[in-house]
């Protein structure tokens, strides 16, 4: 623990606690912000590591293509069929 006495390099008098105090908040909340952006760094790791690479991704774009194109020459097949047999048709 620090104690406000031990900061005379400061070289304040009795009436200058306020600014020993002070200066005791400041180291303190520089140590709770470096510990903040430690941990702002570990998340960001983590997150690297559990994201998926380029590499799945672009095939599950592939798949995802693929699909489309399947459904889309089904329903051109659908409406093809659906013209040739509709009651409508002159």
């Amino acid at each position: 623990m620090v104690n406000p006495d031990s900061l005379d390099f400061i070289d304040i008098d009795v009436g200058g606690q306020a600014a020993k105090i002070d200066v005791i908040g400041s180291v303190i909340t520089i140590i709770g912000e470096s510990i903040s952006t430690y941990a702002a760094v570990l998340a960001i790791e983590e997150e690297k590591k559990n994201s998926p690479n380029n590499e799945d991704l672009v095939n599950e774009l592939k798949e995802m293509k693929e699909q489309i194109l399947y459904l889309t020459n089904e329903i051109q097949s659908l409406k093809k069929n659906q013209s040739r047999d509709s009651p409508w048709r002159l």
